[in-house]
């Protein structure tokens, strides 16, 4: 059986970075999985999940890479890469805990800001590999 943990991963994302202290002060709860037509600046959006299981014989790992993107407005890259340090500090090597499963690692693969062709908003792209196990029985 391969396990999707997805969802869990994304669930338990966003409390983490939402029970933090220092993101919270700079994106308040607005943490989305689907951007509003008119989003308040700044926030965190989920981007892009890829799994690649890992299956063997007694086993339900998987791999999975998860982007985050961080996104400001009308102010410095200074801002947005405040951002990406805050979401950086709460998740990189971090313990996370998933029902239906076990996460053995959470690391950050790579980071960068760049300027969006608006001229006006500043985009954080952050990439964490996650590996899972599930509880198989």
């Amino acid at each position: 059986m391969l396990t999707d943990p997805t969802q869990a991963l994304q669930a338990a994302i966003s409390d983490l970075l939402l029970g933090n202290a220092d993101v919270a002060s700079l994106v308040d709860d607005r943490v989305f999985d689907r951007i509003p037509s008119t989003p308040e600046f700044p926030y965190v959006s989920f981007g892009e999940f890829q799994v690649l299981p890992e299956l063997a014989e007694g086993t339900d790992a998987v791999q999975c890479f998860v982007t985050l993107h961080s996104w400001d407005r009308f102010k410095s890259s200074r801002a947005t890469k405040g951002l990406a340090r805050a979401i950086i500090a709460t998740l990189h090597d971090r313990d996370l805990t998933i029902d239906g499963g076990a996460v053995q690692s959470l690391l950050l693969q790579s980071s960068r800001v760049l300027q969006d062709p608006d001229g006006l908003t500043s985009h954080g792209i952050l990439v964490f590999e996650i590996l899972t196990d599930a509880n198989i029985t």
